[in-house]
């Protein structure tokens, strides 16, 4: 695949790493898009990983939720009762609080995780601060075939009260804490998804939200989720994101992992809103639903 090339509806993609990422042009997302680019601009997601957009600072509230509407149906769980569907993502200068630090796929915990994250640059930081994604498909497609073979059938657990110690500041309270906990009982994923568009295989198993393998003593679960995550971290299969005001990023939660650099030089405050799209499927969903096999997407 050419680095740069053209979709439909004058769509622009230009790719940022041969495994990942893709900055898109040729859409102003206030003045609106067409049936034709939208289509162009999921194809580029489901290609990529992630996708960005430069230079929307007209894009309003109203834009940002009819955008985010041609990936999926949103989700109305934020903390402003007057904008539900909002998630603020913010940080202070200097501060580690509130950066997502780790690398991990969104909502894990829940039964519906989001199945792609739309955020947009209100007021972020441009210098430091920076977001970057990993290639959930090249962190697959690159293991060992003994280990293809060992993780196929593989489940593992995710627990928001697991995961999250009860005295932890972002709860605000130990009531908060118990509302979430019987809000999201415990949830059980594969540890390789399959892709239900394109049929990619993926590593949807991360360090943040994965408490353990079914099946598999604590020790050695802990360890192979660690080994795992390990691949994550490769260069290769990474591309980053330095912020400006009206950047907009759209990525698959499916595919990709993320990861919140905490050196921001000064406060940020960006908005999200994510989409839900049904369970997350594995190898012999996949199966069972299409009659086809899952194929491993190239790195």
């Amino acid at each position: 695949m050419n680095r740069n090339y053209e979709l439909p509806g004058g769509v622009t993609v230009s790719r940022m790493q041969p495994a990942i990422g893709a900055i898109i042009s040729g859409v102003d997302l206030h003045a609106g898009w067409n049936d034709e680019q939208a289509d162009s601009i999921r194809q580029a997601l489901y290609a990529h990983g992630v996708i960005l957009l430069r230079d929307q600072q007209d894009m309003t509230f109203e834009d940002h939720l009819a955008f985010a509407r041609i990936f999926g149906k949103i989700v109305t769980e934020g903390p402003d009762p007057e904008r539900p569907m909002i998630t603020p993502v913010t940080a202070k200068a200097y501060s580690r609080e509130g950066t997502a630090s780790s690398w991990h796929s969104d909502g894990c915990y829940q039964p519906e995780p989001p199945v792609a994250s739309i955020l947009r640059g209100i007021d972020p930081c441009t210098f430091g601060g920076d977001t970057c994604w990993s290639s959930a498909v090249a962190a697959y497609a690159n293991l060992s075939d003994d280990m293809k073979d060992r993780i196929a059938g593989l489940k593992f657990s995710s627990s928001l009260a697991a995961v999250m110690p009860k005295d932890n500041d972002s709860f605000g309270s130990s009531d908060k804490w118990n509302e979430l906990r019987d809000l999201y009982p415990t949830v059980y994923w594969p540890v390789v998804s399959v892709h239900p568009v394109t049929g990619a295989r993926a590593l949807y198993v991360n360090r943040t939200w994965s408490v353990d393998i079914v099946g598999m003593e604590e020790a050695e679960g802990k360890a192979l989720i660690g080994e795992l995550a390990d691949e994550f971290l490769r260069p290769e299969y990474q591309c980053r994101w330095q912020w400006a005001k009206g950047d907009v990023a759209i990525w698959d939660n499916r595919l990709v992992q993320h990861y919140g650099v905490p050196d921001q030089t000064t406060d940020r405050y960006l908005e999200r809103i994510t989409v839900s799209g049904g369970p997350i499927i594995g190898i012999a969903d996949w199966g069972e639903r299409t009659g086809k096999v899952a194929q491993p997407a190239a790195a």
